[in-house]
């Protein structure tokens, strides 16, 4: 497994990681300059004034929640996905500020057993409206597929492309919902540690222009596809609402997270985790980018938790080193990772020979055989694609 000498002495990033060098005090990029980022990963570095002014407004807009509170149907719309934070928002808006949210949920086609099994347990403790929207996941599906055969780049991992435009169609069918329904809040339970593209609120002008991706002038996509994303008519009326992260302003731990979900039963012991509820695409995806760049993109999520509490450095180390095997040997969400591929067309062989195919062209091919070589030795592992000369 990963050697402890080639891990970054304060995170837990492995040295030659995608994008990632340590220096000689041990430390990754980083850690030793918070100004850091690279194309898989960036992070908006937020001052305490700007934070601030962020936490004034949250607050300013909880008490005209709870002024208007009874004026119309429904406070705001919480996107709810089953994972521990959106639950633990949800909580916070019904039981700590006694709002009445709209909880909606769209479904990829891909959630997780786990992930509808909190929703069930939690909207049976907290009495909300849900509306579980169900027809957009053909077009989920077809949007991983264009990825999955369409992405081709020497530095960015594919998870990085697919989380962005799933996110962005996620954010517009739950905005849509509002835009339906009158409600001028819609809030997401974004963590602290995503702070990638927007600090606490999604400005209107970059929802207009990154949540409908040029590609949906492709051939590939239908009208049916189209119309889960904002129209023109709905920009032009200016009923786009406020789309807020609290979670960026508001007190946040994460053990203390799953300690409050856990404890009122809104979530069983052991399914706050992200990797049992994040959806199954993030598993093919995975699989997809170790073997082809040796790296897991989860890695910088889990290195950003670990520089806010260094508490949880161990936990996500033995996260980072049980894993990358078990993707290796794809025993790692297996039967998932495959019902994925099955569903887009491909074998596991196929996609394998395709990944192959683009390491050859890659530049830097030779280390990231090595990274991968790293897991492969420890575990005896026969390799999936042929090795470099």
């Amino acid at each position: 497994m990963i050697q402890h000498e080639n891990i970054c002495v304060k995170c837990i990033l492995p040295n030659g990681f995608l994008g990632v060098h340590l220096n000689d005090q041990g430390l990754c990029d980083f850690c030793s300059d918070p100004d850091h980022k690279n194309i898989n990963w960036s992070r908006i570095e937020i001052d305490q004034e700007r934070r601030n002014q962020a936490l004034e407004d949250w607050n300013s807009v909880v008490n005209e929640m709870q002024k208007n509170h009874g004026k119309r149907s429904y406070d705001c719309v919480l996107g709810y996905s089953g994972g521990k934070d959106s639950t633990a928002l949800l909580d916070h808006l019904v039981n700590d500020l006694h709002l009445t949210p709209l909880a909606v949920t769209s479904d990829t086609g891909f959630m997780t057993d786990i992930a509808k099994d909190n929703m069930r347990d939690t909207l049976n403790r907290i009495e909300v409206d849900h509306i579980f929207l169900e027809d957009p996941a053909r077009t989920f599906t077809k949007l991983y597929k264009w990825h999955f055969f369409h992405h081709n780049s020497n530095e960015t991992f594919l998870a990085r492309n697919i989380c962005d435009y799933c996110s962005d169609l996620i954010h517009s069918i739950v905005v849509k919902e509002a835009i339906k329904y009158g409600i001028d809040y819609v809030l997401f339970g974004y963590s602290p540690d995503q702070i990638f593209r927007y600090f606490y609120e999604m400005p209107r002008d970059e929802v207009i222009k990154e949540w409908k991706p040029e590609l949906l002038k492709e051939f590939f996509f239908e009208d049916f596809d189209r119309q889960w994303y904002l129209t023109d008519e709905e920009i032009e009326k200016g009923t786009i609402p406020r789309v807020l992260l609290p979670y960026h302003v508001i007190q946040y731990r994460e053990q203390d997270i799953i300690k409050l979900v856990e404890s009122k039963n809104l979530i069983k012991k052991g399914h706050a985790d992200p990797l049992l509820t994040n959806c199954n695409v993030v598993h093919a995806a995975t699989f997809y980018d170790f073997n082809r760049y040796g790296g897991i993109l989860y890695a910088y999520q889990y290195a950003e938790l670990v520089r806010q509490n260094p508490e949880v450095r161990k936990k996500w180390l033995r996260t980072l080193k049980i894993s990358a095997p078990l993707i290796l040997e794809n025993k790692f969400k297996q039967k998932e990772v495959n019902q994925f591929l099955e569903k887009i067309g491909v074998t596991q062989n196929e996609m394998l020979e395709h990944i192959h195919e683009q390491l050859e062209q890659d530049p830097n091919k030779e280390q990231i055989f090595q990274n991968i070589d790293i897991f492969r030795k420890k575990r005896r592992i026969k390799p999936s694609t042929p090795s470099p000369a």
